[in-house]
This record gives C-alpha cells, structure tokens and sequence, in this order.
C-alpha cells in the first residue's frame, strides 16, 4: 500500500512518533518470536483484493465513522471507482489487506525485502448496507444480485434489534438520526495516525461525498483511544472506558497476513471472515465479482453506562472486593491478567508476559481445568463470547472448537477517559466499531442471541435461569443474576443490576472487494 505521507520526506510529529512506538511496543511482535500454528498456512488470500480491515488490525489512534445516503446513483457510482483507482492523487484509496508494514510490525507473509516507499498516515474502509445497494441501482443494473445465503443482511440491524438483545432502550427508535431507517446506504470509515491527517483527509472525503451531489451525509461520529500521562504527555492506550485493557484476544484467521501470539486455540478459517467458494455455510453472493473477496460487518455505537458500574462494584462490596467483581464479570483482571492463569491476583508471582495473556484453556480435552468457573466464572463477559474448550451451545465437546461462530472486532472509545473525582459530567462515552463475519448470522446473531443472552449456553454448567452476560447483556433489574462459584463455599450471587451498555446505532454491511466496487463503479 502506497500513501502520500512519504517515510523520508516528512518529519513526524511528537505525537504521531509516540502514538506509534507504543503500538509496536504493545503489539509489536519480533520475527524470532512464536505464530500460532497453522496461522500462515491454507488457501492463498488475494490481500490486494481484500479491504484490509477485514484481515489486518490499524492501531492506528482515531477514527471517523461517516453514515451517508446516496444522492445522485450514477455519481455515488462513479466516486466508488476513484476510491480504488490506483490514483491517490486524485482521491484517498480504499486500503487494502496488502504489506504496509513501515511502521508497524511485518506479519508473516510480508516481504521484508520489498520496504513500502511511504508511510500510511490514513486507511480507508467502507461498508454497504442491503438499502444501499438498491439506492446504487445495482439491483436494477445486475437481475442476477443474490445475496440468497445471507438473509439477515439484506433484512437489516433494525428488523433483527430484538434477536441480538437491542430492546428498550437500546431499540432502533432510539439510536441516533440516520440509523435504521432505510436511509443509512454507506458507512465509510477514516482511520488516521495524527490529528493533522484526520482533518486533513476528513475535510477531503467531505468533498467528494457533495461534489455532484453523489452522497449526502447523515451522521459522522468520532473514536479516539484513550489517553493517559507518561513523562508529561498524553499517549494513547488501549483500554476502554470501564477501565480494563482492551485488544488482548486476536482470533487467528490461517493464511491471514498478520504474527499472532501463542493460543491454544486453533486458528480460523479463513472463509469466516472472507467469502470464498470453498465456504461451509454459506453460498457466495453473486454474481461472483460482487461476492468474492467480501465479508460482511456489523457497525455498532454502543454507549457504557460508567458510573453506574463503578457504583455497581462499590454496592456489592459487602459480598466481594469490588476490584475482584470487576475480573470476575469480565473473565480478566482491568489490566489484563486472565483469571484463568491467576484467579486471586492481578500481579502474580514473577509477572505475566504480554504474549502469555490469550495464551490459556478453560476446559481440556480430558474435561480438566475449570469446568465450573471457580477461577474464571462460565457466565463471565470473555468466557461467553469466547468460550474456548467449554463445550456449550454450538459446540458440544471439551477442548473442542467454537471457531465456526467466532467475531473479529475492530472497535474504538468515544468520549473522554473517565475521571472518578467527577463521576456525573454529563458526558457521553462509549465504544464504536465494527465486528466482522461472513456470516452475520452464524456468527454476530448466534454469539449475541445463544451465548451473551441465553443462560442454557454452557450446556451442562446450569447458571441460574436468567443469568446473561453481566457486562453487555440486556439486563432486567428484577431478575438480574451473576453467579460466582467458589472451591468449598456456595456461590456468591449478585443481583438486581441494570445493563451497562446502550445501542445507540447499528447498520449491518457488505465489505466489498476492489474488484465489487470496480464492478459496481461501471454500471454506468
């Protein structure tokens, strides 16, 4: 990938050079050290043809969702076309799944040989929705559109709200203006390493989005990673609001262009995330140079209700130490730790290496190690949404795979970090992003409706009968439940809590290949 901030001809900004040494610092794995096995074998990817998201975490700092609707079809038409042009003098490029490793760590298949020119100071990625598609005319254009195997996309977010647990108040009436409704055609999304570039390719985007009226936007909305103070600056970090480290779990997709740490798990295959022929579940869209090469996504803003979870913490504090709550909601310790591998403390003896933090196994082939939950509870927040060996719904056996329902998450905070000193500003804060699939149903439905709302998902581990995710299912006061288990003691109970987390917007997608969006470009 080749973009127009050039590597040596650009002094980098303080912010900008620090923001990226602590992503390789945190993230950045030397070419010495252990890929998960598996990770880079299995069919050949067309990472050129792939939008680069899809296979390939930014870590870049800041992010800018923008919702559009199509204005004039045959201009919204033709602006796709310079987006993958090849000429990013004429229009940022959408980016790519190809090396693009200068300033960033290389994965396995990148050619260290062959050093990118430029450095990336901005990605670009875009989303379709089913409405949008027919807004393109590209129904109209092609009779043979069929997205047959994918009905949960072409019905949309708002119809399958309810599925996925958004009711109440995370309903679609309620999310903000432009989702929902039938209008919300586009989601074109704007990573950036600096302030500078953000502004600078925004105000770029603006342009082309109103020149002949092609787009017309409803909504743009902000993440930035969280900020904290090292030797008086501000550096980003990556925790979410709620206080813990975020970005730990890598699901690994074989033959994906990216190093992961150690993992019991096995990898992924790679028609989960993009759609290929050889696929299992589904029947690739068609005509093929819409389909292949694309996955779909599920954009999501959800707003975290902070204060009342640090209240929440503090109110049961009688039953448990608040910070030991916190792990046992979250599966982790706030700084990481996984109960897991050190279930009474966050600092354990000797420490735990960043590459040893995903490195672990709930329940093993031979049914051993914590099938109960005493050191990490079966109904916490990571344990349901990546039960591992657990056998539970979908995947019946201990040690076995739970791969075919697995999510990749690309997510971002909004709002400023949390200050507990002044706990009601009036402030809204929040994560927004993406979770990526080929099927939206098999995958993002079935993990939201079956394991985060359903208290039958672990099988034969009975949790108590409305027990839900306790950080983002949806929650009745009435009968709200987290059950602790103990070694020698009856379980701890703590009830009548609230949901902590609100959909405030959601848009299902079509991520298409640059050759769909060529395809689409020339439908005249």
């Amino acid at each position: 990938m080749r973009h127009a901030l050039e590597e040596n001809n650009k002094a980098h900004s303080p912010y900008e050079k620090e923001s990226c040494g602590l992503f390789q610092r945190l993230f950045g794995r030397s070419e010495h050290e252990t890929v998960s096995a598996g990770a880079d074998s299995g069919p050949t990817l067309d990472l050129a043809d792939i939008q680069g998201f899809i296979l390939r975490g930014y870590k870049m700092p800041m992010v800018r969702h923008f919702l559009l609707k199509v204005g004039v079809p045959a201009k919204a038409r033709e602006l796709f076309g310079r987006f993958v042009s090849g000429d990013e003098s004429d229009v940022p490029q959408i980016t790519t799944a190809e090396d693009w490793h200068v300033g960033f760590e290389p994965g396995p298949g990148d050619d260290l040989a062959d050093v990118p020119r430029s450095k990336p100071d901005y990605c670009l990625n875009l989303g379709i929705t089913w409405p949008g598609l027919i807004a393109l005319e590209v129904k109209d254009r092609v009779p043979a559109l069929s997205f047959k195997s994918f009905g949960a996309f072409m019905a949309g977010a708002a119809e399958r709200a309810e599925l996925v647990g958004d009711i109440g108040a995370s309903a679609p009436k309620n999310w903000v203006s432009g989702f929902g409704a039938g209008n919300d055609h586009i989601l074109v999304t704007l990573h950036a390493l600096s302030p500078e570039a953000m502004t600078s390719y925004s105000n770029q985007l603006a342009a082309l989005f109103a020149e002949g009226d092609a787009f017309r936007t409803l909504w743009h909305g902000d993440g930035m990673a969280l900020m904290e103070t090292k030797n008086g600056e501000a550096v980003p970090t990556f925790k979410v609001h709620f206080g813990y480290t975020d970005g730990i779990s890598v699901t690994t997709v074989r033959g994906g262009p990216e190093r992961y740490p150690p993992d019991h798990q096995q990898p992924c295959e790679s028609w989960l995330f993009v759609l290929q022929d050889e696929a299992e579940n589904y029947i690739l869209p068609e005509p093929q140079e819409i389909g292949l090469n694309g996955s779909f996504a599920v954009f999501k803003m959800v707003e975290t209700d902070v204060v009342g979870f640090e209240n929440f913490l503090q109110s049961n504090k009688d039953k448990i130490d608040p910070e030991l709550l916190a792990a046992k909601l979250c599966g982790r310790w706030r700084n990481g730790v996984p109960l897991a591998l050190s279930p009474d403390t966050d600092s354990p003896p000797g420490g735990t290496s960043p590459e040893q933090l995903n490195n672990f196994e709930y329940v093993n082939a031979d049914g051993s190690g914590d099938p109960r939950g005493v050191r990490c509870p079966v109904g916490a927040h990571i344990r349901r949404v990546n039960p591992r060996g657990q056998p539970v719904e979908g995947q019946g056996r201990p040690g076995g795979s739970n791969n075919t329902h697995r999510i990749i998450r690309r997510g971002m905070p909004y709002g400023p970090v949390y200050d507990p000193t002044k706990p009601y500003d009036g402030v809204e804060r929040g994560l927004l992003g993406y979770f990526i699939n080929s099927s939206i149903e098999n995958q993002y439905e079935f993990v939201l409706s079956q394991w985060v709302n359903d208290s039958e998902f672990a099988g034969a581990v009975r949790l108590p009968p409305k027990s839900r995710d306790p950080m983002i299912g949806t929650q009745e006061p009435a009968e709200s439940i987290f059950a602790i288990p103990q070694a020698n003691d009856p379980p701890i109970k703590i009830t009548g809590f609230s949901s902590f987390v609100t959909t405030k917007a959601a848009a299902y997608c079509f991520l298409p290949s640059i050759t769909a969006m060529k395809f689409i470009s020339r439908l005249g």
